[in-house]
């Protein structure tokens, strides 16, 4: 068998996807998304009820069918999961289970890691349309997926040539354009795949969005909110033998416009031109020889990066940027992992290193004069310099781990043991030490984390799992190297560590109604405790100078319960997901910044002789309580959150082999209603208004 067969098991295989082929057949089993087959999330090939764990995968599928416009628009569905910040596009962060910070939250492309964190900005620009598969782990991944992964891990695969070749298909193309109602953005792209070989696949694909400032729901106009971006996609697999495969992949998205300095907050902080750009790229190499247990081997090798450059900034972000300011994460990943099965055991092991440049410079002309009553610059020297930024330190960060897993079974009792090492080694920039040469600025950081993970199945229906995972991340380049006012960097921060419990249930069963439907449900309760918390303290009363900005100073704890239920038969398919959490910290205090509780219900019917599909899905957020600072009389004070319902409606029909037609509108009633901030999960901005959404696309 090929392995492209083998790479196509990691797809979900959800309703929504599988109805168009599987629907020709009477015969042919009806599955919902928690049927859904993933790899990447478990390292072993299992479906999400199978996993014992908070597992979720999102579809190509999934996202076409609403024509979600960004990544963070596919999360409703997923407890617990949810964005930050928003809701321009440079605006967004994953939140998963309270956790919103990059540091917190593990992204990978293709396997690679990709991150990016700056002040006021969003983590994460990719296109969605660039992916076959959304996988998410809620929770505590250290062992299989490494240090920060505290809240959770979202791992992202690129399409390739086999999500689109049809049986006997030498080569294609398929053309989309759409358009979006709510700030007249015009969208196209372009996929072109061929097997010009029976040994090679090939894809190439380019993506345009075009759009003006968006209206948000309440009929205001978001300044300074178009988008002019361009993602490229370009992916080959050459099959060696039966039993192995090479690929390399090259995926781009980037955006220039002029936009507010702040994306993920209310408040206008002044615009600047701000150039966006995230890239990567790897080669890949899969070797699973035949009657050979011992081996299942995957190495990957790749490089990603994020950059952002500001520039013409106005009013004060003119001194804040100078000519220009760039920010830069240079990341390079090797993942080797193999498993092999022996006497009832499979054995999950592997290496993972990573390299993380992260740069932080400003070219502008020296201050010569400084008005102190406005912090204002009143005169300017002549010739430009560089300089690094004390407020966006540069440095490198090296982490080395090393994974070993467990997995065997005792009669209906399933097992899963892990265990991983894992080394830091974090510099700072050659001018920084140079600056501190009495300290020793280079540190290390290094421990061990375990998990454990138990499954029974009670009958043909039931099962119930636990599992413990423990994990820490290592200080952060700026957490380490910060000099804000004058402070002194903090060397000696320690790991942060966290623990979570999860107890659960899953049920499955087919046939209940008709002859062919399933039904299937998963009960989750969580626990997670953070301990040795790195928070940063800027106030002098608080934290006098020159003491250093961060320590290991708090912790906290937060539980919850997750909920998902999904019926499907060959015409029609529910998905029903609800999530709660709450949590404190070691003062007691309300988090204040965890998501509010979410019930969210997806339902469509097939009609046409199932060429055409109908949906709708409401998602209701219940109302919070935030924190807010008073920035007159510096103190804060609780304030409501207001709950909100938001129906959306989508239709999907299918003209013939070659067209396809969506339709697609977000916030049907225009609802007015507010986002989660992006700092400190206080009220965001208003969330968009109506959006009617429409794309047809044609195969050749």
């Amino acid at each position: 068998m090929r392995l492209s067969l083998i790479c196509l098991s990691i797809a979900a295989i959800l309703p929504t996807m599988s109805y168009a082929d599987a629907l020709k057949k009477d015969t042919d089993l009806v599955e919902t998304s928690l049927d859904a087959v993933t790899v990447t999330a478990t390292r072993t090939e299992k479906s999400v009820l199978q996993s014992a764990q908070a597992v979720n995968v999102i579809s190509a599928e999934d996202v076409e069918k609403k024509l979600d416009r960004n990544l963070f628009d596919t999360l409703d569905m997923i407890p617990n999961v949810s964005a930050s910040g928003g809701p321009r596009a440079a605006g967004h962060k994953f939140n998963i289970r309270g956790f919103s910070d990059a540091e917190d939250v593990l992204v990978t492309v293709d396997g690679m890691v990709q991150t990016f964190e700056k002040y006021r900005m969003g983590s994460l620009f990719t296109d969605p349309d660039l992916y076959r598969t959304i996988s998410i782990k809620r929770g505590t991944s250290t062992v299989l997926h490494g240090g920060g992964a505290l809240g959770g891990v979202v791992q992202l695969e690129l399409k390739d040539a086999a999500d689109f070749l049809t049986e006997d298909e030498t080569a294609g193309a398929i053309v989309k354009l759409g358009y979006d109602s709510n700030n007249e953005q015009k969208n196209g792209s372009v996929y072109a795949f061929a097997r010009p070989t029976e040994s090679l696949d090939l894809l190439a694909a380019v993506i345009k969005r075009d759009g003006d400032d968006f209206e948000l729901s309440n009929d205001e106009t978001l300044d300074n909110s178009a988008l002019k971006n361009t993602s490229l996609l370009f992916k080959g697999e050459y099959f060696l033998s039966e039993e192995s495969v090479i690929g390399a992949s090259f995926s781009q998205t980037s955006d220039g416009q002029r936009t507010e300095f702040n994306t993920t907050d209310p408040g206008a902080w002044g615009t600047l031109y701000r150039d966006v750009d995230q890239t990567s790229a790897n080669v890949s190499y899969e070797f699973v020889p035949e009657n050979n247990a011992l081996i299942d081997l995957t190495m990957k090798l790749g490089f990603s990066n994020s950059q952002v450059t500001e520039s013409d900034g106005e009013g004060m972000l003119a001194d804040f940027v100078g000519i220009e300011s760039n920010y830069e994460y240079n990341i390079t990943t090797l993942d080797v992992m193999n498993n092999s099965r022996l006497s009832g055991h499979t054995l999950t092991y592997g290496l993972q290193y990573t390299d993380q440049e992260r740069v932080g410079e400003k070219t502008a002309l020296p201050c010569e004069q400084v008005d102190y009553e406005t912090y204002r610059c009143v005169k300017y020297g002549d010739t430009p310099r560089k300089s690094e930024m004390t407020s966006h330190p540069g440095g490198s960060q090296k982490r080395t781990g090393v994974y070993l897993q467990d997995e065997f079974k005792l009669a209906d009792l399933t097992i899963i043991a892990g265990v991983r090492y894992e080394h830091y080694k974090s510099s700072p920039t050659a001018q920084f030490a140079q600056q501190f040469d009495t300290l020793k600025t280079e540190v290390s950081h290094s421990d061990w984390a375990p998990a454990i993970s138990l499954n029974y199945r009670v009958n043909s229906n039931f099962a119930v799992f636990a599992n413990r995972q423990s994990g820490f991340r290592a200080p952060l380049l700026d957490e380490l190297y910060d000099q804000y006012g004058g402070r002194q960097p903090a060397l000696d921060l320690g790991l942060e560590y966290s623990d979570n419990t999860e107890v659960g249930v899953t049920f499955d069963a087919k046939n209940l109604i008709t002859d062919n439907d399933s039904l299937t449900a998963r009960f989750i309760y969580f626990d997670i405790n953070v301990d040795d918390e790195i928070t940063s303290v800027t106030s002098e009363a608080a934290n006098p100078l020159p003491a250093p900005r961060y320590a290991n100073r708090a912790s906290n704890d937060r539980d919850g319960i997750e909920f998902e239920l999904n019926f499907a038969t060959t015409m029609l398919y529910t998905n029903l997901a609800y999530s709660n959490i709450d949590g404190e910290d070691h003062l007691g205090e309300p988090l204040w910044y965890l998501p509010a509780d979410k019930l969210a219900l997806n339902a469509g019917v097939f009609v046409l002789d199932n060429a055409l599909r109908i949906g709708t899905q409401i998602t209701q957020n219940a109302a919070r309580d935030v924190q807010v600072y008073d920035r007159t009389t510096r103190t804060y004070t609780k304030q409501t959150q207001d709950s909100y319902a938001l129906v959306d409606l989508y239709a999907n029909w299918s003209l013939s082999e070659k067209v396809n037609l969506r339709v697609a509108v977000d916030n049907v009633f225009n609802k007015e209603y507010k986002l989660m901030a992006g700092t400190g999960g206080g009220i965001g901005d208003y969330g968009l208004g109506r959006n009617i959404k429409t794309q047809v696309s044609w195969r050749f």
